[in-house]
């Protein structure tokens, strides 16, 4: 998987990714239940909340994210790889 968009104002002010619906059925866990996320040499314990949302506000502490940048998560060899670029 290879998953990538642009963050909305809401998502960067709330430190949440919304996930499409197909997406988060296919290829994340059930809600609740943790996964790990590698960001910036970093692995973070992450999860799927109720409406489908993954908090990320646990990758604030690498950087902090602006509306408009654009997030790609790919799966990796031990679960999921989280980058941000321009």
């Amino acid at each position: 998987m290879n998953f990538s968009k642009v963050l909305t104002y809401s998502e960067a002010q709330w430190k949440f990714v919304r996930l499409p619906i197909k997406i988060r059925e296919e290829e994340f866990p059930e809600k609740d239940k943790l996964f790990d996320m590698k960001f910036q040499e970093k692995t973070y314990k992450l999860k799927v909340n109720n409406p489908g949302n993954i908090m990320i506000t646990p990758l604030f502490e690498k950087h902090k994210f602006e509306p408009g940048e654009t997030i790609t998560i790919k799966t990796g060899k031990n679960g999921f790889e989280f980058s941000v670029g321009k």
